[in-house]
Parts: C-alpha cells; sequence; structure tokens
C-alpha cells in the first residue's frame, strides 16, 4: 500500500470506485479539482447532511447546489446526470445482487485474490437477504494478523448499514490452512460483532488452488 494516501483521488485510484466512501464519491463528483475535492469534507458533509438519501441530490435544484459548492451551472448538471445514470444502471440491475448461501460464493468472487504477493484483509458486507453490497477493503501489504482492529473491519458495515458480514483475507504463500492468529482474531472479531448486533458469519482464507472456510471448520 501507498505509504501515504493523500486524498479522495488517490484512494479512488486505489481502492476503486466499488469499495469507496460516500465522501470520497461525492467529493469528486461535486468539485472542479483534485486539489479542490482533497479540501472537500466539510462541504460534502453538508450536503449529505441536507439530502438524506443520495437520491435526492439528483433531485436537488441548481441554485441549492450552487449555494454549497459554488459551481457552475454545467459542473453541477453533469454531477446530477452521473448520479442519473447509477440509479438507471443500478435499476436495471435490481435482483441480481450475489447471494451467499455457501463459503464458495464468496471464494468465488475474491478469486483475484489468489496470487496476489501481499496479503489482502477484506470485508464482505451482506444485507438482511444475504446478498453482498460491496466488498471492502480493510488492509493491504502484512502477514501479520494482529494489525486488523475490530474497528477497521467494522467502520463500513456500520456506515452501510450492513445486517452482517464476512471477512476474508488471502495467503501470499498460497497455503489456506488457518494460523493460530487467524482463528485468534476471528473469535475477536465474532464478539465485537456480537456487541455491534452484525453477526460474523464466516472468515474466508484463499490459497493458490483452494480456500478455507473457519466456520466450515468450526473454528470461530
Amino acid at each position: 500500500m501507498p505509504s501515504k494516501v493523500e486524498g479522495p483521488v488517490d484512494r479512488l485510484t486505489y481502492n476503486g470506485f466499488a469499495s469507496a466512501s460516500i465522501i470520497d464519491l461525492v467529493s469528486v463528483a461535486f468539485t472542479r479539482s483534485e486539489t479542490d475535492a482533497l479540501q472537500a469534507t466539510p462541504m460534502v458533509r453538508e450536503m449529505l447532511g441536507r439530502y438524506a438519501k443520495l437520491s435526492s441530490l439528483a433531485e436537488a435544484t441548481i441554485q441549492e447546489l450552487t449555494e454549497i459548492t459554488g459551481q457552475d451551472r454545467f459542473e453541477l448538471i453533469r454531477a446530477q446526470a452521473l448520479i442519473e445514470l447509477g440509479r438507471r444502471m443500478g435499476n436495471s440491475k435490481r435482483g441480481e445482487l450475489p447471494e451467499v448461501d455457501v463459503p464458495e460464493d464468496v471464494a468465488r468472487r475474491l478469486d483475484h485474490l489468489r496470487h496476489e504477493k501481499r496479503e489482502h484483509f477484506v470485508v464482505v458486507l451482506l444485507d438482511s437477504k444475504g446478498h453482498i453490497q460491496r466488498i471492502s477493503p480493510v488492509h493491504i501489504g502484512t502477514v501479520n494478523m494482529s494489525i486488523v482492529g475490530a474497528r477497521e473491519v467494522f467502520r463500513e458495515a456500520v456506515k452501510d448499514g450492513a445486517s452482517s458480514i464476512i471477512v476474508a483475507h488471502n495467503h501470499p504463500s498460497g497455503d489456506p490452512t488457518p494460523s493460530p492468529e487467524d482463528i485468534k482474531v476471528t473469535k475477536k472479531l465474532v464478539e465485537a460483532g456480537k456487541l455491534l448486533d452484525i453477526p460474523v458469519l464466516d472468515h474466508i482464507i484463499i490459497g493458490y488452488d483452494d480456500f478455507t472456510s473457519l466456520m466450515r471448520k468450526g473454528l470461530m
């Protein structure tokens, strides 16, 4: 992972749009430059405070958005147009959100991690029906599980209103056998999930040719 992830544009570039926070997405969508996006957090918080639902941003008047952002008419209309495109794309795919029934469902979604040279720890956010909302990266670049904390794991789950989560990481060695530290950290996360009422359903470890489900092995 880069030594310094400076701002919204850097985070979108490195982590990808699917795992981006709402604040970073809105910061980039409603500013003119990377420098503006870097300083946009107060403005974005004002916007999100005024428009509780993201869909409301597409319905806000140009005058309202101008007062908050200071952007010109075309820039704001372009941003709203992109939001509307996203809404329509979401509607066209409604009902196609991947559902998690067995650990294999998650392992297939994380197939890209099989041959990573660094360890990637991710959290899979699930809705009340067991559909994957999104997969959010938690940490990249360590083989020491002790660095993974409950705060980092549950931050995105709380923000997105996830009903439950599955955590996962790859073993760069290719061997998906859980280490004692893997098991220890998993049990800590399970306890934290109980306190937050966001159950941790499984911990998937990805290897080169196989994976391990700690839930299936009775290690949670």
